[in-house]
């Protein structure tokens, strides 16, 4: 075998090389804190969801935190996507699945997705796994594009329902 064969990387599960190996490789540091972002970014949500009233309205939770309504519901009268998601939250953290549905449907959905990040990143994190690898084997991608279609469907229903109502 000559030299130059030995030093090219050796491609992994019929992929080829893959750039990036030492970012996400087990037991490498940068894989460490992408887990812990990955666990602190959706506890923090749950917890900020936790010390939230739900607004009886339905939407407009949010501005609790110190946030200005919503935009395109102020100048459109109707709701944008997110219209209810933090409502939604706040009543799924109190196992209320009727108030969060009736605040935004898709909400439910995101609000267990988000829940779940939590065990599996701290699994992660304890066990070192390779982030690329795990989120891959877990079909992360699929559950991206699901999720921002359901999305994108509740919406248009929300808004349907909202125009044909009045």
């Amino acid at each position: 075998m000559d030299d130059a064969a030995q030093v090219l990387p050796t491609p992994r599960r019929g992929r080829g090389p893959v750039f990036g190996d030492d970012l996400v490789g087990q037991g490498d540091w940068t894989s460490f804190v992408t887990w812990l972002v990955l666990f602190s970014g959706p506890l923090a949500v749950l917890i900020t969801a936790a010390t939230l009233t739900p607004s009886s309205a339905g939407h407009g939770t949010h501005t609790q935190l110190g946030l200005p309504p919503c935009g395109f519901l102020v100048y459109t009268g109707y709701p944008c996507p997110g219209c209810g998601l933090t409502t939604s939250f706040a009543h799924m953290i109190r196992l209320d699945l009727f108030g969060a549905f009736g605040a935004n449907p898709f909400g439910i959905l995101l609000f267990l997705c988000t829940a779940l990040m939590v065990p599996l990143a701290l699994y992660g994190m304890v066990r070192r796994l390779p982030v690329v690898d795990t989120l891959d084997r877990l079909h992360a991608e699929k559950i991206a594009i699901g999720l921002s279609l359901l999305s994108i469907l509740v919406w248009v229903a929300k808004v349907g329902i909202q125009y044909y109502s009045t």
